[in-house]
């Protein structure tokens, strides 16, 4: 898209040209003239009029009348839902309540925050504030709540979102301290209606209220074409289609193929608006009609001099006067921006989207010229199309172009630069080179020092999400330090500030492979989280779990795994208090902590690793139905995780469709943004990779893993510090199948590869110990394969010396790694000739392993089986053929305990039985000691 001034006047231009010249005639608008509600159909929607009944929200409403009868003096409430969940209905419902009950209840109008406030009048009052988190005023409105009133007074605060704006206002107004613990707490409304109230009860109890309105019989509920997913649909789809029922019913023209009933009933609508401009004299067609009114949701037109510059944008030429009464009158439902033609806020949002998602010349007809006020309403328009339309086809295009256009126009207005940064969701990733500008800009132009600081975590959230590393840690370290200034003079009021700059700091370092510099930011937040007073509790909950979520990851990173496992048990159930609060904002974060949890549970407790791998899926696939665009990165964590803990079990052949799944939408994402995605892609490619080998597809195993080792050398070489540890997993993981398959050859250059890196990341004292004595191990086997039994017997003592000391400090994690590399050391001294040597450290392995089948017997019998057959090969050379038989017999009851019907478990009972056999005849073993 263009974005220079001069061009996008040169592109209205162009549009206005082919306007006038293309006019045709008003081919859809209806012939006669139409009732109120069918003239107005999204009218029928605004919460304001209440056409339907209010339902399911009785819960709510009593937890915010209790909030509000307290005795406390002052109060505030944070009521976060996306749009279309009934927020406003009910505010109005609870305010129409307090009203009878002798409260005061004063909606506060945009702009005007602190002014209504301090002209509050006598009594209880009860403050509402709709779009709160697009309010700059909310600061000196706060601050003018928290002087002496004569009666109590409650604030309460509608937003889609709660993000950066909320966390701005504990630094951003002096109201805190006067407040409990329990104030600024939420009540979330993303969510279903009350239990027990089915959808088909609120459709029908709508579409009786919509019919009565239209003056014709309902049809019922039967009539209703439901949105899908039943019992999860937004309170305005199930409206929306309700009306378009009625509507139907009152034979109005409706869509018949329209699966999305917003929009079904925003095609209604654009009839009416087509006849009402007829009526009025003008010559639109409906697509002008639609561009008009959507240019009016962007821009705003609440006066006949804004009206008229909507109209001169759009379809330049028409009577001015004449025009703006017309386009005034369509005005009829109050929403978040001020007053709209389009009614309730989505009808709105998804028509800008339609129409200017399809047309560069409407952009630029809207954006050249704007006022700074303008230019902040297109701010925030764009901003709310990112939050909630991000899954629209080319919504998140549309409002980067916005977001550009507006800037242009904004300038170096540190209010309008500020509300770009403030009102981004912060769950979106991939910052661009216009948010470093404006960042920059931001900066550039801050008036105080609170001002900079925010500025500086901006710009630096905006340099590392671009990837720019190294500049986003020099201006983050300039951000922490303007923190701490500001902190030593008011720790308690700028407590959080100063702790989400460190956190940001912490991620941009471990970006950047500097985990132990990571993990002591991080180890610094937790304590100033821990220190904060009583009443901050509610403020500091959401810093805590953020830090908590980052410090884990670290924890493993720099191998304190026990830490890892305490640190992890303490955040889950502050996150599950947070997403009550505010499901879609912190549901990400409960899935992706229960996913790490599996992690680290599946190499130590990998029983336990396996519920919260399903849970983590089952709450992300649910938010991958809310929005699949945004949520698609965390599926593919959550469902490889979920086949590693699958395989971490022994249960192979289920992690199979897990990490297939993840496979498949890993390849999509990057294909899509290869810079984010490809070390995920080669992440689950190496998981997959290491169950089909275990599960005897080598062929495709080692396709597979091959692709992993390309993929990673790739990145070795853009960031080897974060990636070289990756790079040798995948080394060893191809080593061992090769090994499988019969290539000793090929397999023993990988792991000599594999066995250098982690002994150069060992020496720079990066943790992985294990990982090193796991290579040693497969090295030693893969010397034995070829035949240089002498040059076995070293790395696997080294193995075996290593995974001791390990073991004492962590049994369940490195024991089953000591038994198989046991199990190696006294395979390479029987195949070395040196069998009395190899009995010691393959009896150790038998008994290693009958303790581990005692506690896990799923997991580790056929560990105990290989050591049992192992023994049996080291007594045969030895000549003890008792002793051999004892265990030959042992190996068979344990083959036979693991037969389901797989044809591997057959295979290795057969290959048990022949062993037995020879046994008996006393013969030869035939064979090298097993690995």
């Amino acid at each position: 898209m263009v974005v220079s001034e001069v061009s996008t006047r040169l592109a209205a231009a162009v549009r206005a040209a082919r306007t006038a010249v293309r006019r045709g005639p008003l081919a859809a608008a209806p012939d006669g003239p139409l009732q109120d509600g069918v003239r107005w159909p999204t009218a029928l929607l605004d919460p304001a009029r209440a056409v339907v009944p209010f339902l399911g929200r009785e819960q709510e409403i009593d937890e915010l009348r209790t909030w509000a009868e307290s005795a406390a003096p002052i109060r505030l409430r944070l009521v976060v839902a996306p749009a279309g969940f009934g927020k406003t209905r009910l505010a109005h419902e609870f305010g129409d309540r307090m009203g009878r009950s002798g409260w005061t209840v004063v909606p506060v109008p945009r702009g005007r925050e602190a002014a209504t406030v301090r002209a509050r009048p006598e009594g209880d009052v009860l403050f509402v504030v709709d779009n709160a988190a697009t309010r700059l005023g909310l600061g000196a409105m706060l601050d003018a709540v928290g002087r002496p009133a004569d009666g109590r007074t409650r604030v309460l605060l509608l937003a889609r979102v709660a993000g950066e704006w909320l966390r701005r206002l504990r630094w951003g107004s002096t109201l805190w301290t006067q407040l409990d613990r329990g104030d600024a707490t939420q009540t979330a409304l993303d969510l279903p209606l009350a239990a027990g109230l089915p959808d088909g009860v609120v459709l029908d109890a709508a579409v009786a209220a919509f019919a009565e309105r239209l003056g014709v019989e309902s049809p019922g509920a039967a009539a209703v074409r439901a949105p899908e997913p039943a019992g999860a649909a937004r309170v305005v789809d199930l409206h929306a289609a309700a009306a378009l029922a009625a509507l139907d019913a009152a034979g109005t023209s409706v869509p018949a193929n329209e699966p999305n009933p917003v929009r079904g009933l925003l095609e209604v609508a654009a009839s009416s608006w087509a006849w009402s401009a007829r009526e009025a004299g003008l010559d639109l067609t409906i697509d002008e009609v639609q561009d008009v009114v959507a240019a009016a949701c962007l821009l705003g037109a609440d006066d006949a001099a804004s009206a008229r510059d909507v109209l001169r944008r759009v379809v330049p030429g028409l009577p001015g006067r004449t025009g703006a009464r017309w386009l005034l009158g369509l005005q009829g439902s109050v929403v978040g921006l001020g007053t709209s033609a389009a009614g309730h806020d989505r009808v709105g949002d998804l028509l800008v989207v339609d129409r200017l998602g399809r047309s560069v010349a409407l952009v630029g007809s809207c954006t050249w010229g704007l006022s700074r006020k303008t230019a902040l309403r297109v701010v925030r328009v764009a901003r709310r199309l990112e939050v909630e339309l991000g899954e629209q086809p080319g919504a998140a295009a549309l409002a980067g172009e916005l977001l550009r256009r507006a800037a242009d126009s904004c300038g170096d207005d540190p209010r309008a630069l500020r509300t770009m940064f403030l009102l981004k969701p912060r769950s979106l990733l991939g910052g661009t080179a216009d948010d470093v500008d404006r960042g920059k800009q931001a900066v550039a132009v801050a008036r105080d020092p609170v001002g900079r600081a925010e500025a500086l975590v901006d710009l630096g959230t905006a340099l590392k999400e671009s990837g720019r590393l190294a500049e986003a840690l020099d201006t983050l370290d300039d951000a922490v330090d303007a923190w701490r200034r500001l902190a030593a003079g008011d720790l308690d009021r700028y407590r959080t500030g100063l702790i989400g700059a460190i956190h940001t700091l912490s991620t941009a370092h471990w970006g950047a492979g500097l985990t132990q510099e990571a993990l002591t930011l991080q180890l610094e937040s937790l304590e100033l989280c821990r220190a904060a007073p009583e009443r901050d509790v509610s403020w500091v909950e959401p810093e805590l779990a953020r830090t908590l979520i980052s410090l884990t990851v670290s924890l493993v990173e720099t191998g304190h795994p026990q830490e890892h496992e305490a640190r992890n048990a303490e955040v889950i159930p502050i996150l599950r208090t947070l997403v009550a609060r505010d499901p879609r904002q912190w549901g990400v974060s409960l899935a992706q902590t229960l996913s790490n949890r599996a992690v680290a549970l599946t190499e130590v407790r990998p029983e336990e690793a396996l519920p919260c791998a399903e849970e983590a899926v089952e709450l992300t696939r649910a938010l991958v139905l809310q929005a699949a665009q945004r949520h698609r990165p965390q599926l593919g964590f959550a469902l490889t995780n979920l086949g590693n803990a699958y395989a971490a079990v022994g249960r192979d052949r289920e992690a199979i469709g897990p990490l297939d799944e993840a496979v498949t939408l890993r390849r999509e994402l990057s294909r899509e943004n290869p810079v984010a995605h490809t070390w995920t892609l080669a992440y689950t490619l190496a998981s997959l990779g290491a169950v089909r080998s275990r599960l005897g597809d080598l062929g495709e195993a080692i396709a597979i893993e091959r692709e992993a080792v390309l993929l990673r050398r790739r990145l070795v070489r853009e960031n080897p510090t974060r990636y070289r540890r990756m790079l040798a997993a995948s080394l060893s993981n191809l080593a061992v199948t090769h090994s499988r398959s019969g290539e000793p050859e090929e397999a023993l250059p990988l792991e000599q590869e594999a066995v250098a890196i982690r002994r150069g990341l060992a020496e720079e004292g990066q943790p992985g110990e294990e990982y090193l004595a796991r290579s040693l191990s497969n090295l030693g086997v893969l010397f034995s394969e070829l035949g240089r039994a002498a040059d076995a017997v070293a790395p696997t003592r080294e193995a075996v010396a290593q995974l001791r000391l390990l073991a004492v400090s962590d049994p369940d994690r490195f024991e089953p790694d000591l038994a198989d590399a046991l199990l190696n050391l006294g395979a390479a001294l029987i195949d070395a000739g040196r069998s009395e040597e190899g009995i010691e450290p393959t009896a150790e392995a038998v008994r290693v392993r009958r303790d581990l089948a005692r506690r896990s017997p799923d997991l580790h019998l056929p560990g105990l089986a290989a050591a049992l057959s192992n023994m049996v090969s080291v007594h045969l050379d030895l000549e003890t053929f008792d002793t051999a038989a004892e265990y030959a017999q042992e190996v068979v009851d344990v083959r036979r305990r693991l037969v389901d019907g797989s044809y591997a478990h057959e295979q290795d009972l057969l290959r048990a039985l022949d062993l037995q056999a020879r046994v008996r005849r006393a013969g030869v073993a035939g064979g090298r000691a097993v690995r």
